[in-house]
């Protein structure tokens, strides 16, 4: 599978946090069912480097646990072909993992998916660590319960994945630096 593309966004809260600016790395994932450009459900279109979000949104998930990875032959996580292995040794690979649950975020076709940080807030309303409805805005998105996006650092465009409730989601970002 292709790889994501890291938009402009995306490097302009890498540069912040090289900075030393309090902005927060990668926090959070997003998951979007497209727009009408997404016309074959076994292929989408590329992302845009210039996307600040996904085309749209429906569900987003704070992360459940951070860690360096390293390459192992033996490592339990496989993504696009390479082995890692959790590792409390300091490298330059780190790996940020995601989990929709069962219960969580049932009828969607997947076809997008973006992983954010910086300054992601939930409405007052929402508890807990998913937001449901994308991002809220009074007049064209009054459910949403994602207040502030923050900035999209990497997205990626899949063919469509029905999520149903018997279904767990597992995402993980992999950044190599």
């Amino acid at each position: 599978m292709a790889l994501g593309l890291i938009v402009k966004t995306g490097r302009i809260l890498t540069a912040k946090l090289l900075l030393g600016q309090a902005v927060d790395g990668i926090t959070h994932c997003a998951i979007g069912d497209g727009d009408a450009s997404f016309t074959d459900p076994q292929n989408p279109p590329a992302p845009d480097i210039g996307q600040t979000g996904l085309r749209n949104e429906r569900a987003r998930k704070r992360y459940y646990k951070r860690t360096f990875l390293k390459e192992d032959a033996e490592g339990a996580l496989l993504v696009n072909g390479v082995r890692y292995l959790e590792t409390g040794e300091e490298t330059n690979t780190i790996g940020v993992f995601f989990r929709f649950d069962e219960a969580e975020a049932n009828g969607i076709t997947i076809r997008e998916y973006g992983f954010f940080g910086g300054d992601v807030q939930y409405v007052a309303s929402t508890t807990g660590d998913l937001a449901m409805g994308g991002v809220f805005h009074q007049d064209t998105n009054p459910t949403g319960e994602a207040l502030r996006p923050g900035y999209l650092y990497e997205v990626k465009n899949i063919p469509d994945f029905n999520k149903i409730s018997d279904t767990r989601v597992e995402l993980v970002g992999i950044i190599k630096i």
